[in-house]
C-alpha cells in the first residue's frame, strides 16, 4: 500500500459522514459542508505552528508527571480547542437550524482529525521508508481513526454547541471547558504504553456522552423559544 492510499484512508470517516449527512438531512446545504472542511484545513496550519514553538519551552520538554499533564491540558487541550473554536465561529449560523449546524461542526472535527492523521502518517512513513514495516503505519492510522479522530470530533461538537448557545441562548461555557479538559485527558493517557492507555477510551466515551447531553439540551431550549 503506497503513501497516497494511506492518506486517503485518513478521510474515509469524513467522506462517509459528508455523504450520510447530506442524504439524511435534507436541510443541510453542501456549500456549508465544503466550507467546514476548508476551515478545518486552515485550522491545522496555525495550530501546528503554535504547538511547534510552545513545545520548545522548558516546561514542555520535561518528562515528569506534572510536565506531561500540563503539556496535555495546555498544549493539546487549550491551544487546539481554542483554535478550533475560533475557526468554527466562521461556520454560518443565521441560515441554519441546529441540526444542520451541528452536522457542519461534526464534519469540521472529522476533517481536522483527518488532516492531523495525515501529518502523523507522513512522519511515520518517512521514518520507516526503506526499512519495511508498513504494517506499523497502517496500525497507527487505524488507531488514530478510532481514537484521535474521534476525540477531535466530539470535542469539536462540544465547542460548536458552546458557540451555538452563546449566540442563541444562554452563555454556558461548560461545553468548551469539557472539550479542553477531555482532549487534554485523552492525550495524557494516550501517551502511556501500559494499561493506563485504555483510560483514553473513557475520555472519548465521556466526550460523546456530554456532546449528546448538551445537544439535546440545546434542542429543548430551541423548542421552548418557538
Amino acid at each position: 500500500m503506497n503513501l497516497y492510499a494511506l492518506l486517503g484512508i485518513c478521510f474515509i470517516p469524513t467522506a462517509l459522514f459528508f455523504a450520510l449527512a447530506l442524504i439524511l438531512n435534507k436541510n443541510l446545504k453542501i456549500q456549508f459542508c465544503v466550507w467546514a472542511c476548508l476551515l478545518a484545513l486552515v485550522t491545522v496550519i496555525p495550530t501546528s505552528m503554535i504547538q511547534f514553538y510552545v513545545l520548545s519551552l522548558p516546561i514542555f520538554t520535561a518528562t515528569t508527571f506534572a510536565a506531561v499533564m500540563i503539556t496535555a491540558i495546555l498544549l493539546n487541550g487549550l491551544i487546539e480547542e481554542s483554535m478550533k473554536m475560533l475557526f468554527m465561529c466562521l461556520i454560518p449560523q443565521k441560515k441554519q437550524i441546529l441540526s444542520t449546524y451541528f452536522c457542519c461542526v461534526i464534519l469540521y472535527g472529522l476533517t481536522v482529525g483527518g488532516f492531523e492523521s495525515v501529518i502523523y502518517v507522513i512522519k511515520k512513513f518517512q521514518e520507516i521508508q526503506g526499512q519495511g514495516g508498513k504494517e506499523i503505519v497502517i496500525q497507527l492510522l487505524l488507531n488514530r481513526v478510532f481514537s484521535a479522530q474521534a476525540i477531535h470530533t466530539f470535542c469539536a461538537g462540544l465547542s460548536g454547541l458552546y458557540i451555538w448557545n452563546f449566540r442563541h441562548q444562554k452563555k454556558n461555557i461548560m461545553p468548551f471547558v469539557y472539550a479542553v479538559l477531555l482532549h487534554g485527558i485523552y492525550n495524557f493517557f494516550a501517551s502511556f504504553s501500559s494499561i493506563y492507555h485504555w483510560l483514553a477510551i473513557v475520555a472519548i466515551l465521556f466526550a460523546a456522552v456530554e456532546c449528546r447531553i448538551f445537544y439535546l439540551s440545546a434542542i429543548d431550549k430551541s423548542e421552548k423559544q418557538l
